[in-house]
């Protein structure tokens, strides 16, 4: 890109002296700007400015050396104040040239950055650079300055075609795996649900068995009761032989009775000799 150039002051002042000593200071600064000395250059464009505060050639110039120092903001504010005193024609496509590599550069900074903000740089440069053609037509540094831009123009918003392609397919991406695991979970959901119903069946089936095997102990326990009351409450009947036997046992002790019931009053009595009752006597020896 072609850098900022510079412009030779020629003009005349009310007072010749003076007009001398604005051209000797300018000429010398341009001398300084050819030679990279900016700083010591853009001195002398402030004192020609302080003589001259209206001249819009010395504009530029300062604004060329603002921006040869990298203060873009400041070499674009000069390069503005100075455009609307200039009515030469080769001055004003000078004018437009500066300011447009003013936007280039600025666009360069952003982009560097990957800052969107590049793209409107690169436009207002391009923009800058038609004007400058549109007042000289033939310069073939503003020419190439236009494609530059034009081609970096293009490269953002490709960029930003491209970028927006990817967030749109990063995006469908995120949804699709987003909805993936949705369903996921809606089938683990689910599975969960009816592993839990399967469960819980399970369990009121073993609750409805143990409260059947409970109610089924009870009427047995219940059974047993009553048949143990019941064969306490029958007595077997006796066969002829203990039926022979009872009625047996029955008359003897009838027979028993009848038998000392006459000798009733004689069983209070005192036995009349000792050892009579109950007593036994020993055994003979043979």
């Amino acid at each position: 890109m072609k850098t900022f150039p510079i412009i030779a002051i020629l003009f005349l002042f009310a007072g010749a002296s003076c007009a001398d000593q604005i051209y000797t200071q300018n000429k010398q600064a341009n001398k300084l700007y050819k030679n990279g000395d900016y700083n010591e250059a853009l001195k002398l464009y402030d004192d020609m400015a302080v003589e001259a505060p209206n001249e819009p050639k010395i504009k530029m110039n300062k604004g060329s050396a603002h921006a040869q120092l990298g203060d873009l903001d400041k070499a674009e504010e000069a390069y503005n104040s100075a455009g609307a005193g200039l009515k030469d024609k080769r001055a004003l496509a000078d004018l437009y040239y500066n300011l447009g590599n003013i936007k280039y550069l600025q666009g360069e900074h952003l982009a560097a950055k990957q800052d969107q903000g590049a793209s409107e740089k690169y436009k207002a440069a391009l923009e800058n650079y038609c004007k400058s053609l549109d007042l000289r037509p033939r310069d073939k540094d503003t020419k190439w300055n236009l494609q530059l831009a034009n081609a970096k123009m293009k490269q953002m918003q490709n960029q930003q075609n491209q970028k927006n392609k990817d967030d749109k397919n990063k995006d469908n991406r995120q949804n699709k795996q987003n909805q993936k695991d949705q369903n996921n979970q809606d089938k683990n959901k689910d599975q969960n649900k009816d592993r839990n119903n399967k469960d819980q069946q399970k369990k009121d089936e073993q609750n409805k068995d143990n409260k059947q095997q409970d109610k089924n102990n009870d009427q047995q326990k219940q059974n047993a009761g009553n048949d143990q009351n019941k064969q306490q409450q029958q007595k077997p009947e006796p066969t002829p032989q203990q039926q022979k036997q009872e009625d047996m046992k029955k008359d003897e002790a009838k027979k028993l009775i009848e038998l000392y019931s006459d000798d009733e009053h004689d069983l209070n009595k005192k036995p009349e000799k000792a050892g009579v009752i109950g007593e036994r006597k020993g055994e003979k020896d043979w």
